[in-house]
């Protein structure tokens, strides 16, 4: 850990007070208005299939649901596109294993692109319809609308995405911070760079690991290069531990050559393996979290 004045100016006189501090100012959330739903990507995802989900709400309460089905497939077989969609299924082809059939190990394939739909194939979609409880859903399920009810299924898909968002957003409020508190301008500053960018915007040679890591930002100021790495961690874990082990070791391979690593880290996720970061912490020269970066601990550092 190096000592800096930002330190002294908080009153905190030694490595534990400085430790202290962090955990003390670390955010319990990092979650913004993007967050929670890509509604882009919702929209974009329902209106992709939006003539073959109007085609389809005539099955919703019809009498002859089998002659009806049939009879959109033979008109109109684009439709089947959006099957995996109503199960929220990504995959334009699915296996299913038969349980009928065990200890045989037997699995059905649906093809659901349109090309390879034949008039003959029309009851293994229609034994799919049944057995997904897709047609007990329109008929019993009281469905008024396949397009609002795709919407809510698009919805509950895009809801994975959430773990990844949120890595995203740590980015993004990093480098808003970067340009906002410290200037920064794009002459400066590189976002997800690599070593041949690196070398055709300043001429510098970054330095590769085995990995090939990509820093999350690479900073050239004052004719020195800063290694910026950034997460958030909302929940614990053993993967922690080794997230400490894995930054002593890109903190030696940068100053080995001659690059500063700067590791903003924050989430309650630390609280649960405190003393591997207090490790990775005293080992390494710049460890901060968003407040501390906010609060302007790199003035003294990009100077």
């Amino acid at each position: 850990m190096k000592d800096l004045l930002f330190y002294k100016s908080k009153g905190l006189l030694n490595s534990d007070e400085v430790f202290k501090y962090f955990f003390d100012t670390i955010l319990s959330e990092n979650r913004t208005w993007e967050y929670f739903i890509n509604w882009e990507k919702v929209f974009l995802g329902i209106e992709k299939y939006k003539i073959e989900l109007n085609i389809l709400n005539s099955l919703c309460g019809s009498k002859n649901f089998n002659e009806d089905f049939i009879n959109i497939l033979n008109k109109y077989p684009e439709v089947i596109e959006v099957f995996p969609l109503l199960l929220g299924v990504r995959d334009n082809s699915i296996n299913v294993l038969d349980t009928i059939q065990l200890p045989n190990f037997e699995f059905t394939k649906f093809n659901f692109n349109k090309k390879s739909y034949k008039i003959e194939l029309v009851s293994e979609y229609l034994d799919f319809f049944e057995k997904s409880g897709l047609k007990n859903l329109i008929i019993d399920g009281g469905l008024t609308n396949l397009k609002d009810y795709s919407f809510g299924v698009e919805v509950g898909l895009d809801t994975n995405g959430r773990k990844n968002r949120g890595g995203t957003i740590m980015e993004n409020l990093v480098e808003k911070i970067l340009k906002q508190v410290y200037k920064l301008d794009d002459n400066e500053i590189i976002t997800q760079s690599n070593s041949s960018i690196v070398k055709q915007k300043w001429g510098i040679d970054l330095p590769v690991d085995k990995s090939n890591r990509r820093p999350d930002f690479v900073i050239y100021k004052n004719n020195k290069i800063y290694w910026v790495e950034t997460n958030f961690y909302s929940g614990g874990g053993s993967k922690l531990k080794s997230t400490c082990g894995e930054y002593k070791f890109l903190f030696d391979f940068c100053k080995n050559n001659n690059v500063n690593l700067i590791w903003i880290t924050d989430g309650n996720g630390w609280n649960t393996c405190p003393q591997p970061l207090k490790e990775t912490f005293l080992h390494t020269d710049y460890v901060f979290n968003l407040t501390m970066l906010k609060d302007g601990v790199l003035n003294e550092i990009l100077k």
